[in-house]
C-alpha cells in the first residue's frame, strides 16, 4: 500500500519532499518519516498525543514570521518596481522631445518642399511663355523675310524688263532699294536690343536666385525663430561673395521675365515724339522716353539726386540728340551748378552750344526794369529766350522755390493755367519738386494729378542702416510705363538702374 506522509506535531498531510508544515510551521527535513497506512491513527481517534517537552508556537507568533517573510520577500519587488516606474517616465520625456523636433523638422522640411515646388512651376511656366515668345519671334522674321524675297523679285523683276525702265521705275528701284537696307537695319538693331534686354533680365534673375537659394538653405538648417534674424546676414554675404550656381543659370537660362516690352514685337504708333534719355534702362522704365510736351515732375527728398537726373536728361537730349535745352536754376548759382555736373561727366563743352544754364543772377540782370510779381518775370523770361532762341526742354529747379519767391496764392486752377502756360510753347517741361510724394497727392493744388508724368526718388535704409537710392515712375501718360522701384547710383558719367535685392515696398 502506498505510504503516507505525515506532520509529527499535528498530524497534518504533507507531500514528500516539503520542508515545512502547512499547518503548525513545523520543520520536516529530519522529523518526516513515512508511515504504513495501517499504522496511521483514526482520525476519529481521541489517542493523539503530543510530547510535553515540545513547543507549540502560538497564533501570534506564526502571524509575525509570515510578516517577516512575506515582507522580505516583497521589499526588494516593490524597491524595482518603483525604479521601473521612474525610468519609463524619463524615457517617456525624451521620446516626446525627439518626437518634437523630428515633427519640427518635417514640417520644415515640408515648407521647403513647397518652395522648391513653387519655384519649378514658375521655371516651367516662365519657359512656356519664352517658348512662345520665341515662336512669335520666328514668325516675324519669316514674315520680314517674306516681305524682303518679294523686295528682291520685285527689284530682279524690274531689271529684267525690256528697253528703259523710265524715270518712274527707276524711283521705285530706289525705293525698294532704301526699303531693303532700312528693313536690314530695324532686323539689326532689334535683335542687339533684344539680346541686351535679355542679358540685363538674365543678370537680375541670376541675383535673385542666388538670394533664394540661399534663403532655402538658410531656412532648412535654422529654426524659424532665428531664420527672419538671418536673412540680412545672408544678404550681406551674396554682396561679397560674387559666386554663381551652374544649376541655376541653365534653368534660368529658360525662364526670362516676362518684363520684355511689346514694342519689340509690334511697331508702336504714338501721336507724339519720344526724347531719348540715350540710356536704354531708363528709356525702359520711362516707357521708351520722355514724351515730348508733357509736363513732368521729378520729385525727391535732398539728396536723392534730382537736379542730376534732370541735368543728365538734358545734356543727352544736347548733345547727342542735339535738342536745344534750358536748365532754370533758382536756387544754385550757375557756376557752380556746371562745375558739379562737370566732376561728374556732364560737361558744356559736349553740348555744343545747345543747352542754356540760368539762375536769378541772369534773370535779374535781363529784366531789371521789369516791373510785376516774380511770377510773371520770370515767365515773361522764358517766352522772351523761347522766341529768340526756341528750345525743346526746359528744367526749373525748383517748382517750391518758385511758388516762395512768386508771392501767388497757387491753388488748383492756378496751377493748371501754369501747366498750361507751358504746353502753349509746345516744350516738354521737368519740375523739380521738394515735397514728399505723399504730400503733393493729398495737395490742393494738385500737381501730380495735373502733371503728364511723376518720377519719385528715394533713399531707402535697409539693414545696418544702409542706404540705397531707388527711382520709380509712378506715371508717365500715354506709355507702358514701369512702375517698380529701380536702385539707381551714377558711375562713369552715366546711371545704372537694376532691381533691388530686397525690395520692402513693391
Amino acid at each position: 500500500m502506498a505510504k503516507r506522509f505525515e506532520c509529527p506535531r499535528c498530524g497534518a498531510g504533507v507531500k514528500p519532499g516539503d520542508s515545512q508544515c502547512f499547518r503548525c510551521g513545523e520543520s520536516l527535513k529530519d522529523n518526516a518519516t513515512p508511515r504504513p497506512e495501517a499504522a496511521r491513527p483514526s482520525s476519529t481517534s481521541s489517542n493523539f498525543e503530543i510530547s510535553p517537552d515540545e513547543h507549540i508556537p502560538s497564533a501570534k507568533e506564526m502571524a509575525r514570521t509570515i510578516s517577516q517573510l512575506s515582507s522580505s520577500a516583497t521589499s526588494p519587488l516593490s524597491s524595482r518596481k518603483a525604479t521601473d516606474e521612474k525610468d519609463p517616465m524619463k524615457k517617456e520625456k525624451e521620446l516626446s522631445e525627439k518626437e518634437k523636433a523630428i515633427e519640427t523638422s518635417a514640417q520644415q522640411l515640408e515648407k521647403d518642399s513647397r518652395s522648391l515646388e513653387f519655384a519649378l512651376k514658375r521655371f516651367e511656366q516662365d519657359e512656356s511663355e519664352i517658348r512662345g515668345r520665341e515662336e512669335a519671334l520666328k514668325e516675324r522674321e519669316r514674315q520680314l523675310d517674306s516681305l524682303a524675297n518679294r523686295m528682291e523679285e520685285e527689284l530682279e523683276r524690274l531689271k529684267a524688263r525690256e528697253g528703259d525702265p523710265g524715270a518712274d521705275a527707276t524711283e521705285e528701284m530706289k525705293r525698294l532699294r532704301n526699303l531693303t537696307d532700312d528693313h536690314s537695319k530695324q532686323m539689326i538693331e532689334e535683335r542687339r536690343k533684344q539680346r541686351r534686354q535679355l542679358d540685363r533680365e538674365i543678370e537680375e534673375k541670376v541675383d535673385r536666385l542666388k538670394v533664394l537659394e540661399n534663403f532655402i538653405s538658410l531656412a532648412a538648417s535654422h529654426p524659424e525663430s532665428e531664420y527672419d534674424a538671418d536673412k540680412e546676414d545672408v544678404l550681406r554675404k551674396m554682396q561679397e561673395k560674387n559666386q554663381l550656381n551652374d544649376s541655376v543659370v541653365k534653368a534660368l537660362i529658360h525662364s526670362i521675365d516676362d518684363e520684355i516690352h511689346d514694342q519689340f514685337l509690334v511697331p508702336s504708333r504714338r501721336d507724339f515724339d519720344i526724347i531719348s534719355t540715350h540710356n536704354e534702362r531708363l528709356n525702359a522704365i520711362f516707357g521708351g522716353g520722355v514724351p515730348a510736351g508733357h509736363i513732368i515732375l521729378i520729385n525727391g527728398a535732398p539728396g536723392t539726386m534730382k537736379s542730376t537726373l534732370a541735368f543728365h536728361i538734358l545734356h543727352s537730349a544736347a548733345s547727342r540728340s542735339n535738342k536745344k535745352v534750358m536748365y532754370f536754376s533758382l536756387e544754385q548759382k550757375r557756376a557752380s551748378l556746371i562745375r558739379q555736373m562737370e566732376r561728374m561727366g556732364m560737361t558744356m563743352s559736349e553740348t555744343k552750344d545747345n543747352m542754356m544754364v540760368i539762375d536769378m543772377v541772369d534773370l535779374r540782370r535781363s529784366m531789371a526794369e521789369e516791373k510785376g510779381d516774380w511770377r510773371s518775370i520770370i515767365l515773361r523770361y522764358v517766352k522772351n529766350v523761347h522766341a529768340e532762341m526756341p528750345f525743346d526742354i526746359f528744367v526749373l529747379d525748383s517748382l517750391d522755390s518758385f511758388k516762395s519767391i512768386a508771392q501767388f496764392d497757387f491753388n488748383r486752377e492756378s496751377m493748371k493755367d501754369l501747366f498750361d502756360w507751358f504746353k502753349e510753347l509746345k516744350i516738354t517741361v521737368l519740375f523739380i519738386t521738394e515735397r514728399p510724394l505723399e504730400a503733393l497727392d493729398v495737395s490742393p493744388q494738385g500737381e501730380t494729378y495735373l502733371a503728364d508724368g511723376v518720377i519719385e526718388l528715394l533713399m531707402p535704409e535697409i539693414g545696418d542702416a544702409k542706404v540705397y537710392r531707388w527711382l520709380r515712375c509712378v506715371k508717365m501718360r500715354g506709355m507702358p510705363n514701369d512702375s517698380r522701384y529701380y536702385a539707381f547710383y551714377h558711375a562713369d558719367g552715366e546711371f545704372k538702374f537694376s532691381r533691388p535685392l530686397a525690395d520692402t515696398r513693391n
